[in-house]
């Protein structure tokens, strides 16, 4: 192999890298629209990810951030619910990777994705 074939191919090695890292994997996202069964797929999603109980969700959750902190609460009998965490508080993602709205559960690094929920990019406009 000649020099000049091995600087073509790395630099075509390079650009190649170079555009595959330019596309995010994952970006935060915001629900569009929450309905019943969007709230209940989230709180499925929450079991799945982390364990523990089915968590009550704001009818509202994912419409203004993409971020949801839990932290423990009180089950219905008033006895301290400490079954959905170990820790005080549990932090999860909405995100939009490769077009599919999904639920990302950082402290583990794994995610389930939203069937019913429609995403958009979060845009921050508090900048």
């Amino acid at each position: 192999m000649t020099f000049k074939q091995s600087f073509c191919t790395l630099a075509a090695l390079l650009v190649s890298a170079c555009q595959s890292h330019s596309q995010p994997q994952s970006q935060p996202a915001v629900l569009q629209t929450v309905t019943p069964s969007i709230v209940a797929e989230i709180s499925s999603a929450i079991v799945a990810l982390k364990g523990g109980e089915t968590p009550t969700l704001a009818h509202n959750v994912f419409t203004q951030s993409p971020q949801l902190i839990l932290t423990h609460g009180q089950s219905s009998g008033g006895m301290a619910n400490t079954a959905l965490s170990a820790l005080p508080i549990s932090t999860f993602e909405l995100q939009l990777r490769a077009n599919t709205c999904v639920l990302y559960y950082p402290k583990a690094n794994k995610f389930v994705p939203l069937h019913y929920a429609t995403c958009t990019p979060f845009e921050d406009t508090s900048k």
